[in-house]
């Protein structure tokens, strides 16, 4: 009954590492198992039995789970790389909104600037052809006088001569 029982835990051991092995071999895993057990049994007076067992495994698996590991990491990779693309495209976003926003201030700031001189500029046509048609006049006016005193004059020098010559005066 106690070698049975014995060899039962001998075989459950040496069972449970070889199915840990099969198990695994499909995952492309590295696995190492070692067992030793002992047995004494002595039917001296009486009944006694010892027994120990030990055993230890160490794997490694490369499989499945290494593949969805490096997925889920390539995805958290991804996802940051687009989270940081999505700032910068805001961020330049933004900063276009305030240069176009400077530039519009500066444009309608030079447009109202431009319209102020172009107002001044004409107001300063205008005085200028009013000043020289002011000029012209005054010299037409000028020049009609002097037509009209120099034909007052002849006449009047003229009657004056008329009237010496027949007075004797001359």
């Amino acid at each position: 009954m106690k070698k049975q029982v014995l060899t039962l835990a001998i075989c459950s051991i040496l069972s449970t590492a070889a199915f840990a092995a099969e198990g695994s071999g499909a995952a492309n895993a590295d696995m190492q198992a070692d067992t030793s057990m002992s047995a004494e049994a002595s039917a001296q007076n009486g009944v006694s039995a010892q027994g120990s067992g030990s055993a230890s495994a160490e794997g490694s698996v490369n499989g499945q789970a290494v593949r969805d590991e490096a997925s889920e990491q390539g995805q958290a990779a991804s996802n940051e790389a687009r989270q940081k693309a999505n700032t910068a495209v805001r961020a330049g976003v933004e900063a276009g909104q305030k240069v176009r926003g400077t530039a519009n201030a500066t444009a309608d700031a030079a447009t109202d600037t431009a319209a102020e001189q172009r107002e001044a500029a004409g107001e300063r046509m205008n005085k200028a052809r009013n000043a020289e048609i002011q000029a012209e006049t005054n010299q037409q006016i000028g020049t009609s006088v002097s037509d009209s005193v120099k034909s007052e004059v002849r006449n009047t020098v003229k009657g004056t001569v008329q009237g010496s010559a027949g007075g004797g005066l001359l």
